[in-house]
């Protein structure tokens, strides 16, 4: 799990922020092992599946009953922002909501073996 430095050095979990939404934002976690140090992050290869995401309402109705609706699945970080800006319009408390998302990632070495 990545983690993330506050002021008083605890370590706490890494929670993306709405800037890692943009498509251009690229999240890498370096792996130490025996074999060296290896980057995990978002495969850029324009051959592979292109990324599907799908958010869902977390928000309570009145009767304390979760909302639980489901954008069904988004080709891209915009069209899952506007998913989520016309729920809100529609549904005004309900701000909160759990991505899904089903990513190609990849893990290199950071530095290729000879």
């Amino acid at each position: 799990m990545m983690t993330e430095t506050d002021t008083t050095n605890s370590p706490k979990p890494w929670t993306p922020a709405h800037s890692d939404c943009s498509e251009t934002a690229r999240r890498e976690s370096a792996t130490v092992t025996a074999f060296g140090e290896w980057i995990l992050s978002a495969d850029a290869d324009p051959g592979d599946v292109p990324p599907v995401y799908v958010l869902i309402c977390k928000a309570e109705a009145e009767d304390r009953t979760p909302c639980g609706v489901e954008s069904g699945p988004l080709g891209s970080t915009d069209a899952m922002r506007e998913w989520a800006r016309v729920h809100v319009w529609n549904n005004t408390g309900h701000r909160s909501f759990r991505l899904v998302a089903d990513v190609p990632m990849v893990m290199v070495p950071k530095v290729e073996p000879l």
